[in-house]
């Protein structure tokens, strides 16, 4: 997903054209062919992950410089989540803190409180899931998994339900953007089973299930159908013309 989103933003056709504009002083045309190091045909593929280290020759930070916006592809949270690695409160913090301005202002209140060197978090209500829900970006997906992550983390079952229905609200608008329209059958799939919705047998049994995003989507589409035609029925007289819909 990086490497496709580092193309994106450079608007550049191919890991040649990119390895051209990011190291081209390594490239060497020869009679018969051109040496380069091929690193970036690597990354196309997917057989090989850049190293995210301090560097001059950290691929990452070569990328955002030449093409901003890229690196949070590759350094993202999301990752780490779906990876399974526990984020506790404090670092589910750190990372709802680096997130934009824009998005910022979903979680955190707008003023200091007296002293306090830090902005609070504030409730996470209907008007700001609406919000994250119209961004339907790929920032807008990170939050809300960090939102499910919170919410394990202080075993909130509120906004556990609430963030993950956010997340399958998401679905079908994240499903027709440039960046993700390539990657999102595994990545909903891997969110999905991390992820896992819960359910009560009793007060003091829970059970967690997994909702995958197929059977949503499919769903969604049934009801949808089931819709139109209800709604085509309405209009049809017992003689079988279709009506104008004008109840006068």
């Amino acid at each position: 997903m990086w490497f496709h989103a580092v193309k994106l933003q450079s608007g550049l056709p191919s890991a040649y054209a990119i390895e051209m504009a990011l190291d081209g002083e390594l490239v060497r045309k020869r009679e018969s062919d051109v040496a380069r190091p091929r690193k970036w045909d690597t990354y196309e593929k997917g057989s090989k992950v850049p190293r995210d280290k301090p560097g001059t020759r950290n691929v990452i930070d070569q990328a955002e410089a030449r093409f901003p916006g890229t690196a949070v592809w590759f350094r993202s949270p999301i990752w780490r989540m779906l990876k399974r690695e526990r984020l506790d409160r404090r670092a589910i913090e750190a990372e709802m803190r680096a997130l934009s301005p824009q998005v910022r202002a979903l979680l955190f209140e707008a003023e200091l409180r007296g002293t306090e060197r830090e902005l609070r978090f504030k409730a996470f209500e209907g008007d700001d899931e609406q919000k994250l829900w119209e961004m339907c970006n790929f920032e807008a997906l990170v939050t809300t998994l960090l939102l499910v992550a919170q919410s394990e983390e202080i075993a909130s079952k509120e906004l556990h339900e609430q963030a993950l229905q956010l997340y399958l609200d998401l679905q079908a608008g994240l499903m027709k953007t440039v960046e993700l329209a390539p990657f999102y059958p595994e990545l909903f799939s891997l969110i999905d089973l991390r992820f896992k919705h819960w359910g009560y047998l009793a007060s003091n049994q829970r059970i967690e299930i997994v909702i995958f995003w197929q059977g949503y989507q499919e769903a969604l589409a049934k009801r949808a159908r089931d819709a139109a035609a209800a709604a085509h029925e309405a209009l049809v007289t017992p003689d079988g013309f279709l009506t104008d819909g004008d109840p006068s």
